[in-house]
C-alpha cells in the first residue's frame, strides 16, 4: 500500500543520495520534468490508463522527483512503499522506468479492483485496501480525503468535491477508424467509431477521457 499521499516529503535519504551521485559519477545527468512526463504517458498508454490521471497522481504524490522519500519511507517517483515494491520486484525504486511501470502497474489493478470507481482507487493507493475496507469506502483520513480530492481536481480541470455516488469505468486507450487515439471509459464491447462519435457529440458517458459522475 502508498499510504503517502500528502505527507511532507523528507530530504533525499542516503539510497537517493547514493543513485544520484552514481549517475553523476557515470556522467549521466538526471532525467529533466519533461521527459519524466513522457515517460510516465508511454507507460500509461502501455497498460490503457488515462495519462492525465497518472500525471494528476504523480504530481501529488512526489512532485516529480524520483528521489522523493516519504515520513513513512514511500519511494520515488509515485511513492512505492517496499512491501509493495517488493510484491512487484522492484529492484531500484528510485530509478524513473521501475517506479512508474510498477506504480501504474499497482494503480491499474486498484481501478479494475474498485470496478473503475477512481475515488476507491486513489483511496487504496494512499491509505490501504485494507483501510477502504473497514470504513467501507475513504476512510475518514483528512490526508486520504485531502489526496483523492487534490488528484480528480487536477485530473478534471474544477473542483472536485468528495461524494458517496461517485462512479466512473476504468478509462482505457483506443483507437478510432481513422488511427487515432481515443481515451475513452465505454465499455469494451463498443465500436471505436460509437467511442469517437459519443466524444465528439459531448453526449453520453464520455467527457475528455473521465465519465458521467452521475
Amino acid at each position: 500500500m502508498m499510504c503517502v499521499g500528502l505527507l511532507a516529503l523528507l530530504p533525499a535519504a542516503p539510497a537517493a543520495a547514493k543513485g544520484a551521485a552514481d549517475a553523476v559519477e557515470g556522467g549521466a545527468l538526471p532525467p529533466d520534468r519533461s521527459e519524466l512526463r513522457q515517460l510516465v504517458n508511454r507507460v500509461s498508454l502501455e497498460h490503457g490508463v488515462d495519462p492525465k490521471l497518472v500525471d494528476a497522481l504523480v504530481r501529488v504524490e512526489s512532485s516529480y522527483d524520483p528521489g522523493a522519500i516519504s515520513r513513512r519511507g514511500a519511494m520515488g517517483l509515485m511513492q512505492l512503499m517496499p512491501d509493495t515494491a517488493n510484491r512487484l520486484d522492484v529492484e531500484d525504486p528510485f530509478n524513473p522506468e521501475e517506479n512508474v511501470r510498477a506504480g501504474v502497474k499497482e494503480f491499474s489493478r486498484l481501478v479494475d479492483r474498485y470496478a473503475g470507481n477512481l475515488q476507491l482507487a486513489l483511496a487504496a493507493y494512499n491509505a490501504g485496501e485494507g483501510a477502504v475496507a473497514r470504513y467501507r469506502g475513504i476512510p475518514p483520513y483528512n490526508e486520504t480525503r485531502n489526496y483523492v480530492s487534490r488528484i480528480l481536481t487536477l485530473y478534471t480541470g474544477k473542483p472536485f468535491r468528495l461524494a458517496g455516488t461517485y462512479r466512473a469505468r476504468p478509462v482505457r486507450m483506443v483507437r478510432d477508424r481513422e488511427g487515432n487515439a481515443v481515451i475513452t471509459n465505454v465499455s469494451a464491447s463498443a465500436s471505436p467509431s460509437t467511442t469517437r462519435a459519443a466524444m465528439l457529440g459531448g453526449r453520453g458517458p464520455l467527457r475528455g477521457g473521465f465519465g458521467s459522475t452521475d
